[in-house]
């Protein structure tokens, strides 16, 4: 007997060395490139192996999230504009003064900037008189360049309104004439949020959560309903036709650029080229085949005596799926909306090919910085693009955890 148990605690010993074994090796990958990202070594492609980085630094996850790159930017803003001010004809002329503007995001300041005003011109509500001027504005502000000082290097404010202001004691308000241009003058302070909001980063994190979004409320409107008939309803070729589609869908690979030449063309055919929205139309397309499937043989466990009590008390299949099927089948439709999820947050190739720079997600920018594999990389800055861009993905498993074992395990055993 003490034998035996002996056997069977070696056993688990050597099962559990195993497990951590298999684990390190597949988690040596992500620790290895963390390690890269806060190292203050750029390079990779070297010899020498570091486990433990001798120098640590954020300073790679800094630059990604809060490094303002010089694009152009262009947002509303709110401030005051002082200076000497001649009311004459209708015109309020402004001279030797400064304009100080405010960005907000939200109700939080995202920038703050101050512009000197040579010259003004706003057409005004009439009056005459001369002497200290002082007014709220709000307007327009476009900054191509800042520097490293922290001044202006070029930017344009333009559209001002001079809601309120005073002139001698006269009341005036009105729109400036043309705009006011800035060169290597004035300053511009951004705030954490300010840097982050007008990050790179930023840009494409928010096409990427546009695109996923939109792929998971598309793939769950055709989804729920669609695993619901494949359950419940009888119809003609209810056993073959979504085989055949997920078939079709795992076999027709050899097809792909072929598809993806035909797609091109449809799209550019339609005006419908660089749209993020009908790319995630494409996305949620392409996953009900797999996620249907996947989400019938959840509703499968499902008893349909509740449809039938429904049927009984006069409820319609809309309210059936509402009232009924959502709240018993959530395990289910969570794990359908993790992988749409992940489908529209990672997919690359298509997004790369139908999408404009300018709406492009994080996939596509992140393999941009590769640049072509090189020494010219800066591989912290790689590194550390690239984990935060799986940390939305690794959050969801997180939160979603109970709810996808629950939804694979029953989906997957039920037939």
């Amino acid at each position: 007997m003490m034998g035996r148990k002996r056997s069977e605690m070696l056993k688990s010993f050597v099962l559990t060395l195993l497990a951590v074994f298999i684990m390190f090796i597949i988690l040596f990958p992500v620790y290895y490139i963390f390690t890269v990202s806060i190292s203050s070594k750029s390079t990779l492609a070297t010899t020498e192996l570091e486990l433990i980085p001798k120098e640590v630094t954020l300073d790679s996850y800094r630059e990604v999230l809060f490094g303002f790159s010089g694009d152009r930017l262009m947002e509303d803003f709110e401030g005051r504009i002082t200076g000497k001010g001649t009311l004459q004809n209708g015109k309020l002329y402004v001279t030797d003064g400064t304009l100080i503007g405010t960005v907000k995001y939200g109700p939080f300041t995202g920038i703050k900037f101050e512009v000197p005003v040579k010259r003004a011109t706003f057409t005004v509500n009439g009056g005459s008189g001369s002497g200290d001027f002082s007014g709220k504005v709000s307007g327009t502000i476009i900054l191509t360049r800042i520097n490293d000082d922290g001044t202006i290097g070029f930017g344009i404010v333009r559209n001002v309104t001079l809601t309120e202001g005073t002139v001698d004691g006269v009341k005036v308000s009105g729109q400036m004439d043309g705009y006011i241009r800035a060169r290597n003058t004035g300053k511009a302070e951004f705030t954490a949020l300010g840097k982050f909001v007008n990050s790179k980063f930023f840009k494409y994190l928010k096409n990427s959560l546009i695109l996923a979004t939109l792929t998971v409320i598309l793939a769950l409107i055709f989804v729920v309903p669609a695993a619901y008939a494949f359950s419940r309803l009888q119809f003609f070729g209810r056993e073959h036709i979504l085989y055949f589609y997920l078939m079709f869908t795992q076999v027709s690979g050899g097809l792909g650029i072929a598809g993806l030449i035909a797609l091109y063309g449809m799209l550019v055919k339609l005006g419908l080229y660089g749209k993020l929205p009908v790319l995630a139309f494409i996305y949620a397309a392409g996953s009900v085949p797999f996620n249907t499937w996947l989400l019938k043989g959840y509703i499968d466990s499902i008893s349909p005596d509740f449809d039938e009590a429904a049927l009984v008390d006069g409820a319609s299949y809309l309210q059936i799926i509402r009232h009924v099927l959502l709240p018993m089948a959530l395990p289910g439709i969570a794990t359908v909306a993790v992988f749409a999820f992940i489908g529209g947050w990672t997919e690359f190739i298509l997004a790369s090919l139908l999408l404009t720079q300018e709406n492009q997600p994080l996939a596509v920018w992140i393999y941009s910085l590769l640049g072509g594999i090189g020494r010219g990389i800066d591989w912290s800055y790689f590194a550390a693009a690239a984990l935060l861009f799986a940390l939305p993905v690794f959050v969801m498993f997180i939160l979603a955890q109970n709810y996808i074992r629950s939804g694979l395990t029953v989906g997957g055993l039920k037939e």
